[in-house]
């Protein structure tokens, strides 16, 4: 017995220096990281306010997303009382920032400015897009375009500018006219 430990006792060391060697030899392995990123934060949806009138259940001031119509103003705003004149909004037009929506009572004029009321329903030359001019008579999208970059040059002071910086006719002009307005 004293033999066999005599001969496993330098064997074992053999071993061990060999293992010892053969592990420094080696390159440790790589270390994998996983990258963790941030959560991502979502942008705010752009948004308008409008300021709703009238005979309305909560008047006041309401803020919409981009794109809202006229109909979501009067539900945000808690919707007409019984009196509006519920025939007299075009519930179905767009908004845009800062509009005022004055919700009429039967056979009242809704006033000037706000939606509903002549001048709102018009096209307005210094902010429409080259979408809304296309959709007027004898505009293409090409004449809807040039106007566009027209007025990025200089804004409009009148409607009458469309024929006197050669951008329509002014048989286009009399077809128009009436709507068209400049804000």
């Amino acid at each position: 017995m004293r033999r066999l430990a005599l001969i496993a006792v330098p064997l074992l060391a053999v071993l061990g220096v060999a293992t010892g060697a053969l592990a420094r030899g080696r390159t440790p392995p790589p270390v994998i990281e996983v990258a963790t990123s941030a959560p991502a934060t979502a942008t705010p949806a752009p948004t308008i306010q409008v300021d709703v009138v009238g005979a309305i259940a909560h008047p006041g001031v309401v803020r919409l997303p981009l794109g809202s119509r006229v109909l979501d103003a009067l539900l945000a705003a808690g919707g007409m009382t019984g009196d509006a004149d519920l025939f007299a909004l075009n519930k179905a037009a767009p908004l845009r920032d800062g509009s005022r929506i004055y919700v009429p009572k039967r056979g009242e004029t809704p006033p000037a400015g706000s939606a509903g009321s002549e001048s709102e329903l018009k096209i307005d030359l210094n902010e429409a897009i080259a979408a809304q001019l296309d959709g007027l008579p004898g505009l293409g999208p090409a004449t809807a375009a040039r106007i566009v970059r027209s007025r990025e040059q200089r804004r409009f002071s009148s409607v009458n500018e469309l024929q006197t910086r050669g951008l329509v006719t002014p048989k286009v002009l009399a077809d128009i006219r009436d709507q068209l307005i400049v804000r």
